[in-house]
């Protein structure tokens, strides 16, 4: 190749430093058949073109080197595929460099034996930039940090998987794809979560995990983590459900610390859970056929929750205030609406209320909202006052009567819905007609009642319940077909008596 150097074929070990540019060609490897390591530092520009190494006509044994490490690069490019079929038998390194952008399969190899980033730069990881069929270890350590991890951006199946005192910018729906026997994941600031980054976060199987002579190691360590929660924390976004598959008895857990920052704005649908179970049959569908940790896993979060942070754009400081303390005083009740950020302040949207259950039958929607008000009115009646009383709103949150009537509610509700549900999808469909049409007239009486309530609110989750479980206000062409047929029947039988 024109202007290239081309290193000795029985060359054990390649050493470059104190470089502008150096650019690794295809097939290095292949050529190389003695190459045993790599080592690139103090460099600006390193560029990996692809597929180093080709398995395609090389030799018995080829395509394995002990380790690859790169530090102290300004500008690192990786090609896609450039390890591609590649095994590293020791160590694949990163440290102090810069990466723009992380291409789909940039790091892609067939197996490593311990792959590590150390004070690096990413800016950002598309989907696979991270793809490692098999290792025993994977470590970003020592405030490495991410600017934007797409969905699967780190794919992997590793015995150790650590996370420890890094930065990252944006997530996004299962991040983190990785399949581990034990994970590490603690002291990193999470500043946005634009999806549910832990969706894919599960143990292996123990047979799958066990080598020859090898005692297994599983576990999860989720610990003194911080989430700004910028601009705000989205619902579920903390679902892990593959959490269930570990076992209390024979993994070692410990979730402990993490902190969040003291808004309701930002973490209502949190704090409402973890203080009375608000919205767990919702949280509990999502991506439940991974498992059904997600619920656990949530409310040891918030159970075990640090001391409150505020943070800006890197730092976070932190509060005197618990969370729960904040929770406290932080949720208002409503017999009518239900839980809500501070007086007439952003309602806590009831997502088991709007799920797709009720939708289907939205005929009945009225009545499911009216089990879940009796139910809130229950509780009320255990507490002198009015509702609108700041300081007996308070008696209400912490009352253990309350946080019990909404699960009661909850599960109410959420079985009537499924009753009716199934009562439509069975009956013929000249019955399905009457059915809705007789619900339709009900629930607009029971809506004209509640008339003189008003409720101003600019919570976007309260209109679209409203729009969800309106119903229309004219009487139906059934209803007005059969006064017709009355006065005909009246009229005939006048006729018969003359």
């Amino acid at each position: 190749m024109a202007d290239a150097s081309e290193p000795p074929e029985n060359a054990g070990s390649l050493l470059i430093e104190n470089c502008h540019h150096v650019e690794l060609h295809s097939r290095l490897v292949n050529h190389m058949k003695s190459l045993n390591n790599i080592k690139i530092t103090n460099t600006h520009t390193v560029v990996f073109h692809s597929k180093i190494f080709e398995a395609k006509g090389a030799h018995a044994g080829a395509g394995e080197v002990d380790t690859i490490d790169l530090t102290k690069i300004q500008k690192l490019i990786v090609k896609r595929y450039s390890f591609k079929e590649l095994k590293v038998m020791d160590r694949f390194y990163l440290g102090e460099v810069s990466m723009a952008s992380v291409v789909s399969m940039a790091f892609d190899l067939k197996y490593v034996k311990e792959f590590s980033v150390f004070a690096s730069k990413f800016d950002r990881i598309s989907m696979f930039g991270f793809k490692l069929s098999q290792c025993k270890e994977f470590n970003i350590l020592g405030m490495t940090t991410f600017g934007s991890l797409a969905a699967h951006a780190l794919k992997l199946k590793c015995d150790k998987f650590s996370l420890a005192y890094n930065w990252f910018g944006h997530l996004h729906d299962s991040s983190f794809d990785v399949e581990y026997g034990l994970c590490d994941v603690q002291g990193n600031t999470f500043n946005s979560l634009a999806g549910k980054p832990f969706l894919n976060l599960k143990p292996v199987e123990s047979t799958e995990q066990l080598g020859a002579n090898e005692i297994a190691m599983t576990g999860l360590v989720f610990r003194e983590n911080k989430f700004a929660s910028e601009p705000v924390l989205p619902f579920a976004s903390l679902a892990m459900p593959s959490f269930s598959l570990l076992s209390p008895s024979s993994s070692y857990i410990d979730i402990d610390k993490n902190q969040f920052p003291c808004s309701c704005q930002k973490l209502g649908w949190f704090l409402a859970f973890g203080k009375f179970g608000y919205n767990s049959h919702s949280l509990a569908e999502v991506a439940n056929s991974k498992g059904s940790g997600s619920n656990t896993f949530i409310r040891q979060l918030y159970e075990s929750a640090g001391l409150c942070i505020s943070c800006g754009h890197r730092e976070c400081i932190d509060s005197e205030e618990s969370l729960d303390t904040y929770t406290e005083t932080a949720l208002e009740y409503d017999e009518r609406e239900g839980l809500s950020c501070g007086m007439n302040g952003l309602l806590v949207r009831n997502y088991d209320d709007t799920s797709d259950k009720q939708i289907a039958a939205v005929d009945n929607s009225v009545n499911f909202s009216q089990i879940d008000s009796d139910n809130m009115k229950t509780n009320s009646k255990q507490h002198s006052g009015k509702t609108n009383d700041h300081r007996r709103n308070k008696e209400k949150i912490n009352s253990e009567d309350l946080k019990k009537d909404i699960n009661d509610a909850s599960d109410e509700m959420y079985n009537v819905i499924l009753e009716h549900k199934e009562e439509i999808l069975t009956q013929p469909q000249h019955q399905k007609k009457t059915l809705v049409e007789t619900n339709a007239e009900g629930a607009v009486k029971k809506r004209n009642e509640k008339l003189d309530y008003k409720y101003e609110s600019s919570d976007q989750g309260y209109e679209e319940k409203e729009r969800l479980l309106s119903l229309p206000s004219d009487k139906s062409d059934a209803s007005t077909l059969s006064e017709h047929k009355y006065m005909f029947l009246v009229t005939v039988l006048m006729l018969f008596v003359c």
